[in-house]
């Protein structure tokens, strides 16, 4: 009646159901820790040295600014904030866990500073490589499921 593999697709549902959560509050947190850096970017600075926050010079100096920052994560944080996404397969190998912390450091900077580029890839790449490296922690002897 059931599918062979039913009973080991239901024992995985529950750490499914761990990471799926693990990796909302992975962006959830991303999110706000770069909205309270935003507002002091865009808002507090600005205004605490005296220029506009609209004007033509805070925007282009604060974005060539975030640019340039996120540029030096990626080139000095271990494994260089992950690989470009640009020339990275559809299907590859997880990220390596010790270049998390550049890949979201550059994620929150570069949402902060104003980069108009979104979340997704970053936090896919992250929520992959933690439920890749916890998964093979914690159920070794589960092999790949046809």
């Amino acid at each position: 009646m059931f599918h062979p593999r039913a009973r080991t697709m239901l024992l995985l549902s529950l750490p499914a159901l761990i990471i799926g959560v693990a990796s909302s509050l992975v962006l959830i947190a991303a999110m706000k820790v770069a909205s309270v850096f935003q507002q002091f970017l865009w808002q507090r600075l600005p205004t605490s040295i005296g220029i506009a926050y609209d004007s033509p010079f805070w925007i282009v100096g604060m974005l060539t600014l975030t640019g340039i920052v996120v540029g030096l994560i990626i080139r000095y944080s271990p494994g260089h904030a992950g690989p470009d996404p640009a020339i990275e397969p559809l299907i590859s190998m997880p990220v390596s866990p010790s270049a998390l912390p550049g890949l979201l450091l550059a994620l929150i900077i570069g949402l902060a500073g104003g980069v108009s580029l979104g979340p997704e890839h970053p936090i896919m790449t992250i929520n992959i490589a933690l439920a890749a490296a916890f998964g093979s922690r914690l159920f070794p002897r589960i092999t790949a499921l046809d």
